[in-house]
């Protein structure tokens, strides 16, 4: 009971080991793969927010841009700014209405956007959509010129929040355009596009942000234009490190504030304005709380069935275990007459079943290696009997008869001398063990007999690689293959017969082909001639050497193979 019980605890902490300790390997791989799964998405989702984000406000401020090229390429309107003076309000009333008219047909209307003309050279050409004309674009002379005459480019984006009292808005942009005369290249006036803070939060809409997410707009120099939340109680949430590589990168997301937030960015392909989404870290991972809390769970509870079934598995194994180590003491000590009756229905119940196979083969086991033993040597004793067939011994001294009364004395001397060497190698009494070349001058001596009996019915060729002829193989093989095609092919083919004998190495295996150009196979499907003399060697080859070996006839393309299969190391 000791051992039992101990063979008990080993197998309840084996299993405890090989379960409890891959079901949290298991358990921290899915973690993290989930995790990693549904940052990706979050990321993905993110970064789409973020290009849809760039798409809305490039398409809007390449409308805008397109309304200020327009004014600002128009010749009507340059005309008017031109004019050094106004020779009376009707003339100036005039041009106002023509400006009116242009800008108008465009529907900026529509669009609430303040726009404003400022000429050059004459200080009443001010013309605006709004009620009254900014102070801010008024003096040619003042602070604000001096600004937007520093950019080189004729269309300027120039971030500034001022608060529109009349329209109670804030504006956070003006776009800025040169009129510029194309003969002289004089700067005639500059139009102004005054941009909501509103055009931006109305895009801020379109787009799905959590709740803590925030978005800014920094124009191409790195100043913030407007956000989605703080507006211009904005606080510095960056430094300039950060800044300078959201300026030299178009894309691109990093954590700071000590990892409680992620900042991601994009860039406005039209403007090069930046696209910025500063998201709280918890907001990013927040699912990830979640996550570990589902798979902690998960993992207590598949730890405490797999405690349970563990301490159930190792009763039910380690009981008929114990009974067939019982039993098997028993064969130890000589006792056969034992049997595995332990009910189960596992893989212990098919241990119990081979235990019995076992102890049952044991006797048959003997008795098939004595018998195999007793049909080798009945197999050679029977190859020994058929080496002189007396039917063959018969027709070649009638041959030779025949010959010597119509005096073909050569033909006579050549078959009594190869029939001498047939029978001396058959009654050798050396072993039963040659080489294939001594197998191959036998062949030599059995075709000559042959050939002349069947007047040189068929030709003979030999194809035996040299690398084989000293290999040693049973005595006797290729005859009867020989015999087989003489009698059952050749003999009754019509015409001249081909006969051709090969020996090659293919692989593991050392093949003897006996190929010849008789009668093929039976139309009842059967080789030709497969009886005694074939069976016998195909017997003898797979007692010797094993079942993988033997003896098989093939037709192929017109022609009847018998192939010998042996070992390459045969003997």
């Amino acid at each position: 009971m000791k051992k039992v019980k101990g063979f008990k605890r080993k197998l309840f902490k084996s299993y405890m080991i090989i379960g409890v300790i891959p079901l949290i390997l298991m358990t921290m791989v899915c973690y993290y793969a989930t995790f990693e799964m549904v940052s990706k998405k979050i990321n993905s989702s993110i970064d789409n927010n973020m290009g849809i984000v760039a798409e809305l406000l490039d398409s809007t401020l390449t409308n805008l841009e397109s309304i200020a090229d327009y004014i600002g390429e128009h010749e009507e309107i340059k005309d008017i700014l031109r004019k050094p003076e106004y020779e009376s309000y009707d003339e100036r009333f005039e041009d106002v209405q023509k400006i009116y008219k242009i800008i108008n047909s465009i529907e900026v209307k529509k669009m609430d956007i303040p726009i404003y003309i400022s000429g050059m050279k004459n200080p009443l050409s001010r013309f605006t959509t709004q009620p009254n004309f900014s102070e801010m674009y008024f003096n040619v002379n003042g602070y604000a010129f001096s600004i937007f005459n520093s950019f080189e480019s004729d269309t300027v984006y120039f971030a500034h929040r001022r608060y529109d009292g009349r329209e109670s808005k804030d504006i956070v942009m003006t776009i800025i355009r040169r009129m510029r005369d194309h003969v002289t290249d004089e700067v005639l006036g500059y139009v102004f596009l005054d941009i909501y803070d509103e055009y931006f939060d109305d895009v801020f809409k379109k787009v799905n942000l959590g709740e803590e997410s925030n978005i800014l707009i920094l124009d191409d120099k790195g100043k913030i234009v407007t956000d989605k939340i703080y507006k211009e109680d904005l606080p510095v949430i960056y430094g300039s490190h950060e800044i300078d590589f959201i300026l030299e990168n178009k894309k691109g997301s990093f954590e700071f504030f000590n990892k409680s937030y992620m900042m991601y960015f994009n860039t406005l392909s039209a403007t090069g304005f930046k696209v910025i989404n500063i998201v709280p870290y918890s907001e990013v991972y927040g699912e990830s709380t979640i996550i570990i809390r589902i798979f902690l769970i998960l993992l207590g509870i598949m730890i405490l069935l797999s405690i349970g079934s563990s301490l159930v598995m190792s009763g039910r194994i380690s009981k008929p275990i114990n009974e067939l180590s019982r039993l098997m003491k028993r064969v130890e000590d000589g006792d056969l007459n034992v049997e595995f009756n332990y009910e189960c229905k596992d893989e212990i119940m098919e241990l119990g079943k081979s235990f019995n196979k076992m102890v049952s083969e044991l006797d048959r086991l003997i008795q098939e290696v004595y018998l195999k033993q007793y049909l080798l040597k009945e197999a050679e004793l029977n190859n020994l009997k058929a080496q002189i067939d007396p039917h063959f011994l018969y027709n070649t001294l009638e041959s030779i008869k025949w010959m010597a009364k119509l005096g073909e004395n050569d033909g006579v001397v050549k078959m009594t001398i190869a029939l001498g060497k047939l029978l001396r190698y058959n009654i050798s009494s050396k072993e039963n063990i040659v080489t294939i070349k001594d197998e191959i001058e036998h062949m030599k001596n059995y075709l000559t007999i042959q050939k002349i009996r069947y007047r040189d019915k068929f030709s003979v060729e030999f194809e035996i690689d040299d690398e084989i002829k000293n290999t040693k193989i049973l005595k006797l093989l290729i005859q009867p293959l020989v015999e087989n095609a003489i009698v059952h092919g050749l003999e009754k083919l019509k015409g001249e017969g081909v006969m051709i004998i090969k020996g090659y190495q293919e692989g593991e295996f050392i093949c003897i082909e006996i190929i010849d150009n008789g009668q093929g196979i039976k139309e009842d499907g059967k080789h030709r001639g497969f009886g005694i003399g074939l069976s016998n060697v195909d017997k003898r080859i797979k007692l010797h050497y094993g079942d993988t070996y033997g003896v098989t006839l093939k037709r192929i393309k017109d022609m009847t193979h018998g192939i010998i299969v042996l070992p390459k190391e045969s003997i």
